[in-house]
């Protein structure tokens, strides 16, 4: 006889749970199991606070001893690179410390040289638009390279 183990939606012990979600809160991960749609409405509303949030890099969780898989990421798509003060993070700063400054340049040039080589507009002035540096993060978490500030050495 097989026994078949059904993982239940944790938010209203109804329905079947699709995703198991690891997300970080005031120092403690924390890990629910929720449905197609209480997924969903989950990665909505956590969306903006992660939008303006830093990120830090990605934690790879066990793997569930009943699936064999890990779980699903809350949010494993950036939609736009973090902020600080409403400006992205690689944006200069005038009088910022100089070694911060540098980082800064050298993502700025390899997030350029990166969407010059895949077909992105950069144009003659050399500006790069936010979609570009979207797509540069969303290629460097395909690879399992760091983003954002730590894929510089800047934490």
């Amino acid at each position: 006889m097989a026994t078949q183990v059904l993982l239940v939606d944790d938010f209203d012990h109804d329905t079947r749970a699709d995703h198991t979600l690891v997300f970080a809160f005031d120092g403690e991960t924390y890990s629910v199991d929720l449905s197609d749609e209480n997924a969903a409405e989950f990665r909505e509303l956590m969306a903006p606070y992660i939008n303006v949030a830093t990120r830090l890099g990605k934690h790879r969780p066990e793997k569930n001893p009943v699936n064999g898989k890990r779980p699903s990421p809350a949010l494993a798509r950036p939609s736009m690179p973090s902020t600080t003060n409403g400006k992205p993070w690689y944006k200069s700063e005038p009088g910022g410390p100089a070694e911060t400054e540098k980082a800064k340049k050298r993502y700025r040039n390899m997030a350029r040289d990166w969407g010059r080589e895949n077909g992105y507009d950069i144009g003659d002035r050399g500006v790069i638009r936010d979609e570009v540096y979207v797509a540069f993060e969303e290629h460097r978490l395909a690879k399992g390279l760091p983003v954002g500030p730590a894929s510089v050495g800047l934490s």
